[in-house]
Parts: structure tokens; sequence; C-alpha cells
């Protein structure tokens, strides 16, 4: 090769490295170059050594490129000379559309060179179709303004049918007068063994981040100043700290505070060893802490040190351990503090182990009972049953027993003891529970007496008692059955009941109350004996715990004096039915009677109240101030008389039963104010404020308006009747659930006394007779008003406190649904 066409070659590589690696990294510093991309780095050294020499061999580049532009020497000399570099080089001609290749970029992608051909569309033809465009050649024609130097990566097809990346760096030496390239030089590298490896250390990155953020464990990277550098997924979510708050913070600054020197002691382990294992808590956002186990190693990250901490939560481990530590706990509690003694015994029955109950009844020290046998603790007559216990206890593994304990001070007590074959650490032992049964014999005792007792009790009883099994046979007898049988008790049981009790059996010979009995049937008849004695004989089955028919119990009595009680009380019965009938008929003649004294006195009494309204209306002319006052009271005592009477009409109505509602469509707020209407003067008399809140969505409902009237008229009558001077009355009206008309009055007056309460809505019923004369009244208001609520499908009810005021509940369908019944009194506060 000639010295100026070595020349040549070296100053045209070292322009083709430099301009690749501008291209391919301008924002890529050069630690970055050799740590990420080493493909970048292989270029460079080239570049550097190339530069190396082409220093030595030629002078100026400049004298270069005023060669190739001038074209001194020609191409096929620059071919000649890079035939054996293992750099693939180029010449484009683009004015021509040949492509001159080397050895080299042919055997790249596995051709002979003479296979090549010299035209730009077979270089096209080997482009990958989506690498097309990336072609240099394919886009330098769309933009004038483009820089000379290129560089593309590119999948080019190989001779044996596989793509391979290459990469492709180019140079414009040659430009015509409009600035489009003429001649374009340049090399190609292959890349594929860097693409591959990039891949799988993609891929490899991929595996690592889908572990580390798969990983149920907390995991942390940190440098070795232990400032957090990355942290996974299962980390944040169980600690609720995001990744941009954590990183670049310590695990310190969220270690509770109770670990934070034993923390810092692990990180000085972790820097001589290079690994450290612990436990710790931290802190979560919410505040609550979490118990970890940490296991710390020194590990190579990014080309430098650092600590991988894994976290593995233990809150479960702990909470476990808190179980059997408050499970062994419970146990002792309950081994120490049962109220029952508790030895645990080998197959020898020595004493292995006793609760302090058993100390502390029988009176000695836990290590002087553990030297104790059995037999030292019981008394002499059940020592000798020791031995059998043993036995029955290694035959059945489990027996029940009753002994007597004796104490240290010599005392004794009986108990049952409970005894079973464990196992326990390998070996077989014997858990013995012992009860102190003191109370149950006491018990025992007490039944017996008890049963004594109600023999006794039975003995003495007028009635004659059986009680008989199943098979009718008399199992015992009272002392007046005995009697009355003739017989000793000894010699009644074990009889069956046809033997020797004729009151029991019927004309057929049968004992049917005793075969009831044995069917489970209580039964009663009568029996009239001979001598006209007449008896009665009631039968009751007993059943055991499960309800099965254990027998049955037979009382008999003789019913003859009460039988004649009974028929004189019939007489005086029937009498009485004639007197009630002869009263109900004076009932009747006065309920018309009232009925026809309230149609006479409306009459008269309409003329007083009509001649007073015209007197108070100034009608007949001007009153002085007495004759006013005198006007006024006429008025007032005809209206209150007016009152009477229609309550006087309406008991005789209800009581006939000919009273009637014409039920028609009416709104509640109407009725209110033509009621507070007719009040109006007493509310000024007494100096009484109303407070009316009337709901403005409230309907129509079917009603009868002068009965709804006389309901809310008798209501706040008696609110202004037992208020104070001055006070104030409440109303208000709403719906409930849309079809239920809910309507309030309350006062805050003296209120009812709680004794009372209960018989407020009593036909005649006054509180008391000083309050009657001071307030006046006839008791028949509430009872008119209870009355009217029921014909009209409603409730109404009373909620007071004693010196605290009265509030009356009323409640009635606004669409004829009908109201649950409510006439009971309501004790809270108003």
């Amino acid at each position: 090769m000639q010295p100026h066409t070595k020349r040549v070659f070296f100053v045209c590589i070292c322009i083709m490295l430099f301009v690749s690696l501008a291209n391919a990294a301008p924002e890529i510093s050069t630690g970055e170059i050799f740590i990420q991309h080493y493909d970048l780095s292989i270029l460079l050294s080239l570049f550097l050594f190339s530069l190396l020499i082409v220093a030595l061999k030629i002078g100026p580049i400049r004298t270069l490129s005023n060669m190739l532009h001038g074209e001194k020497y020609p191409f096929h000399d620059l071919k000649i000379a890079l035939a054996d570099t293992d750099l693939g080089v180029w010449e484009l001609d683009m004015d021509k559309g040949t492509l001159n290749v080397n050895k080299r970029w042919a055997c790249m992608l596995g051709y002979e060179p003479e296979e090549i051909k010299p035209h730009i569309s077979f270089w096209n033809r080997l482009a990958h179709p989506d690498d097309w465009k990336n072609l240099f050649f394919n886009s330098f024609h769309e933009s004038i303004d483009q820089n000379d130097n290129f560089r593309n990566e590119v999948r080019m097809l190989a001779k044996h049918g596989v793509w391979k990346w290459v990469a492709v760096n180019g140079t414009v030496v040659r430009r015509d007068a409009q600035g489009s390239p003429l001649k374009i030089i340049g090399t190609q590298l292959d890349i594929d063994h860097i693409k591959k490896a990039e891949k799988e250390i993609a891929h490899s990155e991929h595996k690592f981040r889908t572990l580390f953020h798969s990983a149920n464990d907390s995991i942390f990277i940190q440098d070795m100043d232990m400032i957090i550098l990355d942290m996974n997924d299962a980390a944040c979510k169980r600690l609720g700290h995001s990744r941009e708050q954590m990183l670049g913070t310590k695990l310190l600054t969220i270690t509770s505070p109770e670990f934070l020197s034993k923390e810092q002691e692990m990180q000085k382990e972790l820097l001589k060893n290079r690994y450290s294992v612990y436990e710790t808590s931290y802190i979560c956002n919410d505040k609550d802490t979490v118990p970890v186990e940490v296991s710390n190693r020194v590990i190579y990250y990014e080309n430098r040190q650092a600590i991988l901490s894994i976290a593995k939560d233990i809150s479960r481990c702990k909470r476990v351990e808190s179980a059997l530590t408050q499970s062994e706990n419970k146990f002792r509690y309950i081994f120490d503090n049962v109220n029952d003694e508790i030895f645990m015994q080998d197959m020898d029955f020595n004493l292995l182990e006793v609760n302090q109950v058993a100390c502390q009844r029988l009176g000695y020290t836990k290590e002087e009972l553990l030297k104790l046998r059995p037999e030292d603790i019981e008394t002499c007559d059940n020592s000798p049953l020791i031995k059998s216990r043993m036995t029955a206890i290694n035959h059945f593994n489990h027996g029940i027993f009753e002994s007597e304990h004796l104490r240290r001070d010599g005392t004794t007590y009986p108990v049952e003891l409970s005894s079973s074959i464990v196992e326990l650490d390998g070996k077989k032992r014997i858990l013995t529970i012992i009860r102190d049964i003191t109370e149950r014999k006491e018990a025992e005792a007490a039944v017996r007496k008890h049963e004594i007792e109600k023999e006794m009790i039975l003995d003495g009883m007028e009635e004659h008692v059986v009680y008989h099994d199943l098979d009718l046979r008399i199992l015992w007898a009272n002392k007046a059955a005995c009697d009355f049988f003739n017989n000793e008790h000894s010699a009644i049981i074990g009889k069956l009941c046809n033997e020797i009790w004729p009151v029991g059996v019927d004309s057929n010979g049968n004992c049917a109350i005793m075969q009831a009995n044995i069917k489970g049937i209580s039964r009663e008849v009568e029996r009239t004996t001979p001598d006209g004695r007449i008896w009665s004989v009631k039968g009751y089955p007993l059943k055991g715990p499960r309800g099965d028919i254990n027998g049955g119990i037979v009382v008999t009595l003789d019913i003859t004096e009460r039988k004649k009680a009974q028929e004189q009380i019939q007489k005086f019965n029937r009498e009485l039915l004639r007197m009630n009938e002869e009263l109900k008929s004076v009932d009747r003649i006065k309920n018309e009677f009232l009925a026809n004294l309230g149609h006479e006195l409306k009459t008269p009494l309409s003329s007083v109240i009509g001649y007073s309204e015209l007197l108070d209306s100034l009608t007949l002319g001007e009153l002085n101030e007495v004759q006013k006052k005198a006007s006024e009271s006429i008025y007032r005592n005809a209206e209150r008389l007016r009152s009477l009477i229609d309550s006087l009409l309406y008991l005789s109505y209800v009581n006939s039963g000919k009273i009637e509602y014409n039920f028609e469509l009416m709104h509640i707020g109407s009725s209110i104010d033509e009621a507070l209407a007719k009040i109006a003067r007493k509310l000024e008399d007494k100096g009484i404020t109303v407070d009316k809140r009337i709901s403005h969505g409230l309907s129509f409902m079917k009603a009868e308006p002068e009965k709804i009237q006389e309901l809310l008229h008798n209501i706040l009558d008696n609110a202004i009747k037992f208020s104070h001077e001055g006070g104030k009355i409440e109303i208000s009206a709403y719906s409930e659930e849309e079809d239920i008309l809910k309507i309030e009055i309350s006062d805050h007056g003296i209120g009812i006394p709680e004794d009372q309460l209960n018989s407020l809505f009593t036909l005649f019923h006054q509180i008391d007779s000083s309050m009657n004369r001071r307030y006046g009244g006839t008791g028949v208001g509430l009872y008119i008003c209870k009355n009217i609520i029921m014909a009209h499908n409603g409730a109404i009810w009373v909620a007071s406190k004693e010196g605290k005021g009265t509030t009356i509940h009323v409640s009635l369908p606004l669409k004829g649904k009908t109201v649950d019944r409510k006439e009971y009194i309501d004790l809270t506060d108003n």
C-alpha cells in the first residue's frame, strides 16, 4: 500500500469516528460512555488510536480534505487501501447512484465482494422496512440544512436470512451549488452483538425490577451513608410513604425512637462484617408502627458499593409470640388461681407439680407437698382405696372418685378426684383435678332434709296425694291417702290403683286418670261415692329432664262442701244478672233523659248567648263599664254551660250508640285557627301567648270537622286552664311518613302528678278534689277526645312532668291508613 494512501485511510477513519461519536452521544458524559455505552467506548478507543497514527504519519487534516475535494486520488486506490480493515467502508455517488464498498462491508453481511451490486437500490433492498427511512441517503434530499455528519443504527438482511444490526456513520464530502450532497463516504460497524447484549441487559433489568417490586418484603437500596437510593412497591405500600418522599432520606428518620440506638449499632456491625440481621420497628405514614426483621448486606449497585436492606414484616410473628405468651400466662394463671387443686404425677403417683390452691388448701408449701405421697394427704379410711384407683386409671385412662383429704392441721374435707393419663414431653403423666365438694355434700344433706320436710308437708295435707310409675303401680302416697286406703304406707307401695283405690277407678274398672298421666295428659274428673260424697280427682304427668314421661301424680279431694257453696254462688249470680238488667234499663232511661234535657237546655241557652253577643257588640246600645263586665260574664258562663251541655249530649250519644260522623275533606290548619279564635278571649284574659308551627306541606284529610274542632277545643281549654298567668302554649302540626298527621299541643304549666297519669282518659276522672275546686272541670274532656280519635282510627297519648308542663300528642291518618293505637301515658320530660 502506498504511503499517501495509508495516510488518506487513517484520516478518513478518524473523521468518521469523531463524527459518529458526536452524533451518537451529544449529551453523554465521558464517564457514562465508559459505564453504560461500551459500544461507543470501542469507537472512541479506535478514534484515539487512529488519531495517534495519523499524527505520526501525516500533516494537517485539511490537506486530506483538499485532496478529496480535488479528486487527486481516485476512489479505487482508497478501496484497495481499506480492503484489509475491520470496518465496513463505503462510498456513495449520489449523482450517479453508485455504491462502492470494501470487502469487510460485504463479509459483515455474509456476502462475497462480487455479490454486492454497486447501486444505492441494492442497499435499500438489504435494509429492514421499518429502518428504510432512517438511511441517510433516503432523507438527505428532504433538507439541505442537515449536517454533513450522520449516524444511524439499522437492521440489514444478511445472506443467510438473519437481520443484523449495524451502525452506519457517514460524512458528506462534496455538495453541489444548491447544497445537495454529491458524494458521501462512511463506515459500517457490526453492532449485532451489542444490540443482543443491550436486549439481554434490558431483559435482566426487567426481571430484576419485576422481582424487586413483586417481593412481599420491603426492600431498600442505600448508599454507604445510609441514604435511600431506591425502594420497592411493597415498602411504599406497607409504610404509606411514596417513593418520592423517601428517596434521598435515611431509614433512621422512620425508625421508632426506642430502636434508634440499636439501629446505629447494627449499622456499625454492617460496615465491619458486611452483613447484619436485627429486629427494629418502622413508623408508617399513619403513625402506626410495623415490627420488622431487617437483613442488611453490602452489594455493588451501579458500579459502587451500596447496602441492600430486606425488611420482613413480623407483625404476625409478634402477634403469635404475644398470643403464645398470653396463652402461657393464662395457663399459668388458671393453673395457680383455679379454685380446684391440680396435681401432676408420674405413673408411680409421685408428685411432679402442684398449684397454689392445693398448697393453700392442704396447708403445705410447694416444696413440702412435692415430697409427699397420695396416702400422706388422704384419711386413713380412704388410703386403702388409692391402689384400686391407680389400677382403674391405668386400665381406663380416666377415672372419677370421691375421697377425703387430710390437711396439715389434721382437719379433713370431702373431695372429688378427676384423674386422666396425658402425654407431656413424650412421657405419660397423671393429671388429677381435685374439687372440694364440701358444699355439694352439704347441699345433698340439705336435699335429703328437704325431702323429709316435703314428705312431712304432704303428710299434713288434706288432699290424698299418690305418685305412680308407668305400670300404674303406686310408688309413694301421703298419710291422708294411706288413711283413706286403710293401709300402712309400706303395704300400699307397689300396689296397682284398682286394687286399693275405688275413687280412682271408673265404672269399667279402669284407672283413667293414671292412664292419662302416662300418655302425658293432665285430666280432672269428679267421682261420687256410694255414701253421697263428691270427690275431685286430678292427674298430672311427671316428665324427666328430656321431656320423657316417668309417671304421674294423682291428687284426690273431697269437694262435697265446695259443691254446695258453688250452688249458692250460682243462685246469687242469677239474682245479680236480673238486677243488672234492671240497672241497664235505668241507664237507658237516664241517657234518654240527658239527651232530651240537653236539647231543651240548648234552646233557651242559644237565646242567652245571642243576646249577650248583641250586648257585647253594642247593637242594643252603649253599655257602661259595669254593664260590659256583666255582659261578658253572661257570655263566658253561657259558653261554658253550652260546652257542658255538648259534653253531656256527646256522652249520651256514645252510650246509646247513636253518634254519627260525617267525614269530609278538611285542612287541619283551618281547624286550629278556628279553635284558637273560640278561646281567644280566655287566652287574652290570662295573658297566654300561642306559638303556632303548621307545616306548609300538609295535605287535606278526611275527618269530621266539628269533632276535630271539639277535640282541639278540649285540649286547648285544658292547656289554658293549667297554665300560669303570662304563660305560653305551643302548637305544631306536621306530617310523618307522608301519610300520618302529627299534632302536638304543649303547655308549661303545673303538669300532672305521676300517680294520676294512667287515669287521664277515664270518664269523669279528676286529678284530685283540691285541684278540682281550684281549676274546675267535669272530667269528660279527655274521655271525649279519646273517643273522637278512636272514631278517626288515630292515636292519642300524654307526656307530662309535674311542675314542668304537659304535651298532648295526636296522630291521625292523612290517606285513610290506620294509625297504631296509642292510649298510654309517656313519662318522659316535656
